[in-house]
């Protein structure tokens, strides 16, 4: 064992495998030990059944190659905080996690957990790693997509199917399979290519009020 140290940081969809995956990669590279880490905005009770299959699908992937699987519950939306104080408790030299569809330049000068990880651990070294490819995957993890709108409410964008308040622009959204929610993947047009954002609950998550206005349908 050398002093390097890695932890992945992973959130709710189908790319956690592949950071998980990569992380793995590395620490039998290094010879390192591996963490991974889920910060969780409600209880872990409160989670529906997409969800705990996710959970249980990172949980046994982390343990069978020798790794520690931590679950964090933070309902104040700040999980880059969580992140980067279990980063220095742990004692982590190596931090992986997922970049979203815009560029990294955007993720800098906009704000993004990205952002505020450099901020909070500048003596660890981070791997972004590009998630926004999903394309590919959704047949199996999600159901056939749909039109919806996006409304501005007093918590954030939400998705509509129909509605009668005024429409700040429109996406495709694909339903995660096996779930009673509206959550999923909502594909957006900005700045003339295509981004994946999460939905949760109905809420887009992640999509920043200047950015609304680079969207299209």
């Amino acid at each position: 064992m050398n002093e390097e140290k890695i932890m992945v940081g992973v959130y709710y969809g189908p790319n956690g495998e592949r950071l998980i995956r990569r992380g793995i990669r590395l620490a039998h590279l290094l010879q390192s030990p591996l963490y991974v880490i889920t910060v969780l905005n409600e209880p872990i009770s409160e989670l529906d059944m997409q969800q705990e299959n996710y959970l249980n699908s990172w949980k046994k992937m982390t343990e069978e190659a020798g790794g520690t699987f931590i679950i964090k519950v933070d309902e104040n939306d700040e999980p880059a905080a969580v992140i980067a104080d279990v980063a220095r408790q742990q004692q982590i030299t190596q931090l992986i996690i997922g970049q979203s569809a815009q560029s990294r330049w955007q993720e800098i000068t906009r704000g993004s957990i990205v952002n505020d990880l450099l901020e909070e651990l500048g003596a660890v070294d981070i791997h972004i790693v590009a998630v926004q490819r999903m394309k590919a995957r959704l047949e199996e993890t999600h159901e056939d997509g749909v039109e919806v709108d996006v409304i501005r409410t007093p918590s954030g964008y939400q998705i509509r199917y129909e509605t009668d308040q005024p429409i700040v622009t429109q996406g495709v959204f694909f339903k995660d399979q096996h779930t009673d929610f509206d959550n999923g993947l909502l594909k957006l047009r900005m700045n003339d290519e295509y981004r994946y954002l999460k939905v949760f609950k109905g809420r887009v998550i992640d999509l920043l009020e200047e950015e609304i206005q680079h969207t299209g349908s």
